[in-house]
């Protein structure tokens, strides 16, 4: 599906990208495509249907043409909040049979992902994300994850390197904090390549990063996500200091632990300090935690 820059779309319209929405829309086509592709992959279909994708934030449908001109011909649902450009959108796609597109005036950090919405299971999720949004949308992913394991299939987004980098972090990486441990908790998370600030318009002040999550298969169901977000939380809230101090804040009515017995039932020293720790030496730590009664 030839592909049309952004400039060109909102000619003659008034309308100019609203910086409060963060709109930086793709132009390079051969990021468009890899993306696209990415993102196929991660999809879980029921045998034999076709792939489905659904696309937050499209804009003016750059990565919504390079999916639909896949081979795969996979079906797509376009999530756009912007009431001016969802217009532009349809217009552009309009010979596209309904079946294969859907476009939802919504907005991404609300419309439901786990809630009857029409979706089947395993569909896989893409999206050149707002940078200002971007934490948050690959939260709802996790969330989402960790609500109904079989819904997403994973997904592969564009986002800004920065945050690209803290997700993918691995323990000891200065940017190894709690978005990296939630999200690796459900996905094996993957930094791709840098996407220069030049393949945008307009262009941003940063470059950007591809991601990909796919589902792990070895997580650990007992364990509370909830609960799992309290502790990582707890942990890094004062990354200097060791897990003994920092997770002295956890006691509570709702979640009672003694910190000391679930440190050394979890195998970990009091005075390692949570970037140290990897993701399944978490989970085995609020399992522990959870386990052990609390100190008298």
């Amino acid at each position: 599906m030839h592909a049309v820059h952004p400039q060109k779309q909102l000619a003659g319209t008034g309308i100019t990208p609203k910086h409060s929405f963060g709109q930086n829309f793709l132009v390079d086509e051969h990021h468009q495509r890899r993306i696209a592709e990415l993102a196929l992959s991660c999809a879980r279909p029921a045998p034999g249907t076709a792939p489905l994708v659904v696309e937050l934030g499209p804009g003016l449908g750059a990565l919504t043409g390079a999916l639909l001109s896949a081979t795969t011909k996979p079906r797509v649902i376009a999530v756009e909040r912007d009431r001016d450009l969802v217009p532009l959108l349809k217009k552009r796609f309009a010979d596209v049979d309904s079946r294969r597109l859907v476009v939802i005036e919504d907005n991404a950090l609300t419309w439901p992902l786990t809630t009857d919405n029409g979706v089947d299971d395993g569909f896989a999720l893409v999206g050149n994300l707002p940078y200002h949004h971007a934490a948050d949308l690959c939260m709802r992913c996790v969330d989402a994850r960790a609500e109904h394991p079989r819904r997403i299939g994973g997904g592969c987004f564009l986002i800004q390197l920065e945050v690209a980098e803290r997700i993918a972090a691995d323990p000891g990486n200065k940017d190894y904090g709690v978005l990296s441990v939630l999200l690796q908790s459900r996905f094996v998370c993957g930094l791709l390549h840098r996407v220069p600030r030049g393949a945008f318009w307009p262009v941003p002040d940063v470059d950007g990063g591809v991601i990909v999550l796919r589902p792990r298969d070895d997580v650990d169901e007992d364990v509370s996500f909830d609960e799992l977000r309290r502790v990582v939380r707890a942990a890094f809230q004062q990354r200097r200091k060791t897990l003994r101090n920092a997770l002295s804040s956890l006691r509570t009515d709702s979640f009672p632990v003694d910190v000391d017995a679930g440190l050394d039932a979890a195998g970990l020293a009091p005075r390692t300090r949570a970037e140290q720790v990897d993701v399944q030496g978490f989970v085995r730590l609020t399992r522990a935690l959870r386990a052990t009664p609390p100190t008298p």
